[in-house]
């Protein structure tokens, strides 16, 4: 998406079909970068009716490719290229789970995001995201 906004990507990033199935969406909609928030319920829940730590680990790993987006280029992307989450606590059915990330460090080729996942003041899961910059073609 060369020349795109920020704002643009995010929206682009959001609309690919898994992340519209689980429900995600801006924390804040006029910060698209700044957090997601998703609910437990459909493809996000596992047979025993807690949060599927698959749809959590793609939440976590959008909201690190949100995270790195402002300090991108227009002819650059980001590709996750290991990901590394601890499932600290169980989401609950029906519960609302945001997902905020910080950047660690961003050099010419790679991106070092930490990112959370609460319910709450209850933490349900970190990650620890590695992304590679890469040329848009």
């Amino acid at each position: 998406m060369t020349g795109a906004s920020t704002a643009e990507r995010a929206a682009a990033a959001l609309a690919i079909p898994l992340q519209e199935a689980l429900g995600a969406r801006p924390a804040d909609p006029a910060a698209p970068t700044a957090g997601l928030l998703f609910p437990v319920r459909g493809l996000a829940i596992n047979p025993g009716g807690t949060l599927h730590a698959g749809a959590l680990g793609a939440i976590l790993e959008l909201q690190g490719f949100l995270t790195l987006l402002p300090e991108l280029a227009d002819d650059e992307h980001a590709v996750t290229h290991h990901i590394s989450t601890q499932l600290l606590s169980p989401g609950q059915r029906d519960e609302e789970v945001l997902v905020t990330a910080i950047l660690e460090r961003r050099t010419r080729r790679l991106g070092f995001v930490s990112a959370t996942a609460t319910v709450g003041e209850r933490l349900v899961a970190r990650s620890q995201i590695t992304k590679s910059v890469i040329a848009v073609r």
